[in-house]
């Protein structure tokens, strides 16, 4: 009975929102927003805040929507789209096929990564030559880990409602070092996560790269509702949207 009331709740959009006001009620006024998006180097920046700083008290958001409220402070951990994307799918087939020590963790992630073995392939398949969608690969691609949870999914609904002035600072992974001192006032020593690009990132072929820019449009939308915010510095933004 319990399972199906909840069914319910969920349907009528009443669940979502119940949630959302327990999970808005634990988060203090005027707290601090650290919106982690993944695979940008948000895990250095929270590794070397905790060791460095103490003067703000930081609460994360990580592979969840981030809430608004009016009172709330952000700062954003971001990244160009399309080098976050490689670096996704190079870290989950690390994890889940090569070490195979989250090879059960996301329904249908191994099959998808499996399948397509490079994000090239899988980018490549999102559309047909005419130009429509190939509703397969749409549905395969959202199964990657932070791949599904891409910038769009953390910014985009908060972007529509929040001030420009709550947006204290982005930290974008081009720039982290330099972002990190500007923001936090600290020299970051900590590169949590770091891999060297790989040989793919060299192949991505100009179809894969249009069909992923097309794809993830929102995440462009998002990072550069922020540089006209003046949130991201122009030479920064530019080397992130054009990363490919």
């Amino acid at each position: 009975m319990k399972l199906i009331v909840k069914r319910l709740l969920s349907l009528l959009g009443v669940l979502e929102y119940i949630q959302y006001k327990k999970e808005s009620a634990t988060i203090p006024e005027n707290a601090h927003i650290l919106i982690h998006i993944g695979k940008c180097g948000g895990q250095t920046v929270r590794d070397g805040f905790m060791n460095y700083s103490n003067s703000v008290d930081l609460k994360v958001v990580h592979v969840a929507k981030p809430i608004y409220r009016q009172d709330l402070k952000y700062f954003v951990v971001a990244r160009g789209p399309i080098s976050r994307l490689l670096s996704a799918f190079r870290w989950r087939y690390k994890l889940v096929i090569t070490d195979g020590v989250q090879s059960n963790r996301f329904k249908g992630e191994r099959e998808v990564l499996l399948k397509y073995k490079t994000l090239n392939n899988l980018a490549e398949d999102l559309y047909y030559e005419d130009g429509s969608a190939n509703r397969s690969a749409h549905e395969d691609i959202r199964k990657i880990h932070h791949i599904k949870e891409d910038i769009a999914y953390y910014l985009h609904d908060l972007l529509q409602k929040c001030r420009s002035d709550q947006i204290i600072g982005v930290l974008m992974q081009e720039n982290l070092n330099n972002d990190i001192y500007r923001l936090f006032g600290y020299e970051n020593k900590f590169n949590t996560h770091f891999n060297p690009k790989s040989k793919e990132e060299k192949e991505l072929s100009d179809l894969a790269i249009s069909n992923l820019k097309h794809f993830f449009y929102k995440d462009y939308v998002s990072l550069t509702k922020l540089h006209c915010w003046g949130k991201i510095e122009q030479e920064i933004f530019i080397n992130a949207i054009s990363d490919f």
